[in-house]
């Protein structure tokens, strides 16, 4: 059985984080960024720029009688939404093709990790966390490590875990036993790799399974577990795992997690991640009118 380690070594080219984000994300993290230096960034990414534009000229942020430019855009999304942005439209270059292992059509694992983005943000936002934006990023990043079994295994990787499903088991738990380790402890190894930040390495391990006990427990592993359930309820992302997932007793009551609360955010991730693809995909469109 291959260990964790051989199948990250294994692989010829592992998923890669855009250099885009690296650079970007550092000077957005600067309070005293200027929007020149984010524009000669930006400015040499022909679908950033154009996702960018569509996003400040768009009805989500109040466009009216008027075209703004890519300079006037970065003025007017601000330094939150144009991380959200940058991240999205970059992670969407690493997600868009992959999700054979899962039996996901193409685009089916961006549009969840879109979903469980936003799904953890408004969580994050509502139940008071310290940082809305780290809960953004953790939830877009949460299912790195369907990337790498996706390229390792491809269509074979289901009969591997399909012997080990039953209706007592957890598609989480079916995936160790098959295995010997879960998707979401190889994401956490590729984040490693990725050299991102100890918090957000541990939202992704824990996932599926954030500690109960309140001494060890971060809330961050909590609202990203919700989001990740919610963006499933949502039908976001459903491939042969399907929801064959649990949400966490723990995690519901810690979250005031009532019935009417979880549809509305189903409804609210899931017309927000259509405006998102649809945003998106018109950048794409235009790029190649281009």
């Amino acid at each position: 059985m291959a260990t964790l380690n051989d199948i990250l070594s294994q692989c010829d080219a592992l998923p890669v984080l855009p250099s885009t984000v690296a650079r970007l994300t550092s000077i957005l993290n600067r309070a005293d960024a200027e929007i020149s230096e984010i524009h000669e960034i930006v400015r040499t990414d022909d679908a950033l720029s154009m996702t960018i534009m569509r996003y400040a000229n768009s009805a989500q942020y109040g466009a009216k009688n008027r075209v703004f430019n890519l300079q006037e855009s970065l003025a007017r999304l601000g330094q939150r939404h144009l991380m959200q942005i940058v991240l999205q439209q970059q992670v969407a270059e690493l997600f868009l093709d992959a999700g054979e292992a899962y039996g996901l059509h193409r685009g089916a694992l961006w549009r969840s990790a879109q979903g469980g983005a936003i799904a953890a943000e408004s969580l994050a936002r509502e139940y008071g966390f310290e940082d809305p934006d780290l809960a953004f990023i953790c939830g877009l990043l949460r299912d790195i490590g369907k990337l790498v079994l996706d390229k390792h295994y491809g269509s074979e990787y289901m009969s591997l875990v399909s012997a080990h499903l039953n209706a007592q088991t957890s598609f989480i738990e079916a995936e160790r036993a098959a295995l010997g380790f879960d998707h979401a402890e190889l994401g956490a190894e590729l984040a490693v790799r990725w050299d991102l930040p100890v918090r957000i390495v541990a939202a992704i391990r824990f996932h599926h399974a954030p500690p109960p006990s309140a001494t060890d427990e971060d809330d961050l592993f909590s609202i990203v577990h919700a989001a990740d359930m919610i963006c499933l309820w949502a039908g976001l992302g459903l491939g042969h795992d399907g929801l064959q997932y649990r949400l966490a007793d723990h995690v519901r009551l810690k979250l005031n997690l009532s019935r009417d609360t979880v549809e509305r955010l189903v409804a609210q991730t899931f017309a927000a991640v259509k405006t998102s693809e649809e945003i998106v995909q018109g950048s794409k469109n235009e790029e190649k009118c281009a």
